[in-house]
């Protein structure tokens, strides 16, 4: 989807943080149809107002969780990119689980915040290395703490792949970018998910930070 055409909905409790998203999103050309400082009140909003990206920042009233729990189940659900400003790799699992295209820190410049928007709605995935770093050192994850036996879990190719996939490439900018063809890139992935456990990209992601795979 083109930023041009696309709408947004904006959930934080600052005005003032609000009104910066506004000026990045407009700047990028993406309308901004509703904004709102309460989560639950932002939620009713987008039942509305369908919007293409929910922008959920810091909120009181719900959990980024809920909101892109609640997002996604919208009869027209948007990407939904958070703001955050601290989480541990838990929580970061938990909303790259339930579908979430974007995580940034809260404090990410205008430039960084207008190319996930265009990353997101181009059907891509945007994590940001600082997001990942304030993950880096979460609590242990299903009994299995981060770098625990997981050193020799992927090749080096692997996690090459894997950290493009976290970065929201193609399997072609993996290819191209890997110099190998886009058969392999498809053999990588397949090795990558058995190894995981998982069944596709998203799945794959989360479960990688949750390892600290990507850390």
């Amino acid at each position: 989807m083109s930023a041009v055409s696309a709408t947004a909905l904006i959930i934080d409790r600052w005005a003032l943080v609000r009104l910066g998203i506004t000026a990045v999103l407009r700047s990028a050309g993406v309308r901004v149809v509703g904004e709102s400082e309460h989560g639950r009140d932002g939620m009713l909003a987008a039942v509305h107002a369908h919007p293409d990206l929910l922008i959920a920042g810091l909120i009181d009233d719900l959990s980024a969780a809920e909101v892109v729990r609640q997002a996604k189940a919208l009869e027209s659900p948007p990407s939904v990119i958070c703001l955050v400003t601290q989480l541990d790799r838990n929580e970061l699992n938990e909303l790259l689980s339930l579908g979430t295209e974007g995580v940034l820190v809260r404090a990410a410049a205008g430039d960084e915040l207008a190319t996930a928007v265009a990353a997101v709605l181009d059907g891509e995935r945007s994590l940001s290395p600082a997001v990942l770093a304030l993950a880096a050192h979460g609590p242990e994850v299903g009994g299995l703490a981060a770098g625990a036996d997981t050193d020799a879990l992927l090749t080096t190719k692997e996690r090459e792949v894997l950290a493009m996939l976290a970065a929201g490439s193609a399997n072609k900018e993996i290819a191209d970018a890997l110099y190998v063809t886009p058969a392999t890139v498809k053999t990588h992935l397949s090795h990558i998910y058995n190894k995981l456990g998982v069944g596709d990209r998203h799945e794959a992601v989360a479960r990688a930070v949750a390892l600290g795979l990507l850390a």
